[in-house]
């Protein structure tokens, strides 16, 4: 087999192992890395045409296919359930990842140089696709009606005070973040249990 076809069917393999705390509607499935990159990519193509706005589709693409590869070297650290410790040490986990991922893609510089723009939020795609990155699992909880949060006894002023923060990276999806925040403050109780 080809030493490059190899290596990336294999790390596809790899990310589609990495299960996130997200959850199929009515099912236990758990999300992985690679349904939530697709997820992500469709989403992010419908609302560009949808409200014809003015981003490099193949950019945004590529950011939204490269932003959690890192995620193969360093694993998922979900917002809700994990220890403050896994949060703080994310960032460096994520650093090394990415060494890692240099020289796995050497000498395709241009996913490792996707990823970096990503994560520096350094172009309005970036930065779309970073608020479209927390925007999705935020709008996948109304449809499985808050169970990650229900599981973590998470109150709807912790999700508006973390989430809405996000709202503010792209102006493109400012709207979309405030009438979640609407809906969910309509039936607290359907979303977050009784805590």
């Amino acid at each position: 087999m080809p030493p490059d076809l190899k290596f990336i069917i294999d790390l596809t393999h790899k990310y589609r192992a990495i299960d996130r705390d997200m959850y199929y509607p009515n099912s236990n499935k758990a999300e992985n890395d690679a349904e939530h990159t697709f997820q992500l990519v469709l989403v992010a193509w419908h609302i560009i045409e949808t409200n014809k706005i003015p981003l490099n589709q193949e950019k945004v693409f590529k950011l939204c296919l490269s932003h959690d590869l890192v995620e193969i070297h360093s694993g998922d650290v979900p917002l809700w359930g994990s220890s403050s410790k896994s949060h703080d040490e994310k960032s460096e986990r994520e650093q090394k990842a990415l060494l890692k991922l240099k020289e796995d893609f050497s000498p395709n510089t241009e996913i490792v140089s996707s990823i970096e723009e990503y994560k520096a939020r350094t172009s309005d795609e970036a930065k779309f696709v970073y608020a479209l990155d927390k925007l999705i699992p935020y709008t996948n909880q109304v449809f499985i009606e808050g169970k990650v949060w229900k599981n973590h006894g998470v109150t709807l002023q912790q999700v508006v005070d973390i989430h809405l923060k996000h709202a503010l990276v792209s102006p493109y999806l400012s709207q979309y973040f405030y009438t979640i925040v609407d809906l969910l403050k309509k039936d607290p109780e359907r979303y977050f249990g009784r805590n």
